[in-house]
C-alpha cells in the first residue's frame, strides 16, 4: 500500500517509480491518498497518470472510509509505504492524531506490529526544490519545527523515515524477495 499526502514534492517520481514497479517486478500496489493528497495530485494535473498507472486509487472520504486501517493493522498488506508525506501529515502522526485516512491508517499499523516506512517532504535542513504545478522550479524553505518533527518521527516505534527518494525502490525489492 502506497500513501500520499498534500505535496507536490517528488510526486511525478513517486508516479514514475510506481509504473516501473508494476511493469518490472510485478508489484501490486493499492494508492491511497488523503483528501488533502488528491487536491494536489489534481492540482498538478497527475490524477489521470495516476489513474492508468495504478488501478486501485482510494481517495478519504473519512477516516476509516475507505476502511484500509483493519487491514494494514492485520498485516493483509506487505508493505506500507508513505511517500510524499507533508509536513501536516508528520506533524499529525508524531503527535497521535489520527483524523484523516493516512494519519489513522499509520496509527492502526503500529498497533498492529506492522512497520511503517515514510518519505517526508520538508525533513532537510536546506531549502528544498520541489516544481509548481506548471513544472517550474520552487525553493522552499524548512522551518525549525518540521525539522524537529522529523527529528521525533525518527524516535517512534514502528516507523522508518526514508532520507533519499532513491531507497525507496530497493526498500519495495527487498519485501517482494522477503515475501519469495
Amino acid at each position: 500500500m502506497w500513501g500520499i499526502t498534500g505535496t507536490g514534492y517528488v510526486l511525478q517520481e513517486s508516479i514514475n517509480l510506481m509504473k516501473e514497479l508494476q511493469e518490472n517486478h510485478d508489484v501490486d500496489l493499492t494508492v491511497i491518498l488523503s483528501k488533502e493528497g488528491a487536491a494536489i495530485v489534481k492540482w498538478y494535473k497527475k490524477w489521470l497518470s495516476l489513474t492508468e498507472i495504478v488501478k486501485k486509487v482510494k481517495v478519504e472520504k473519512t477516516p476509516n472510509i475507505p476502511f484500509y486501517a483493519g487491514p494494514l493493522q492485520l498485516g493483509q498488506y506487505d508493505m506500507f509505504l508513505m511517500c510524499p508525506v507533508s509536513a501536516n501529515s508528520v506533524a499529525k502522526i508524531v503527535y497521535g492524531i489520527a483524523d484523516s485516512l493516512i494519519t489513522n491508517c499509520v496509527a492502526q499499523a503500529i498497533k498492529g506490529g506492522v512497520k511503517v516506512y515514510l518519505f517526508p517532504s520538508d525533513q532537510d535542513l536546506e531549502p528544498i526544490v520541489t516544481s509548481k504545478p506548471d513544472g517550474s522550479p520552487l525553493v522552499l524553505k524548512i522551518r525549525d519545527i518540521e525539522i524537529e518533527n522529523i527529528e521525533r518521527l525518527k524516535k517512534m516505534e514502528g516507523i522508518h523515515v526514508i532520507s533519499d527518494f532513491s531507497e525507496i525502490k530497493a526498500l519495495i525489492l527487498q519485501k517482494i524477495e522477503e515475501k519469495s
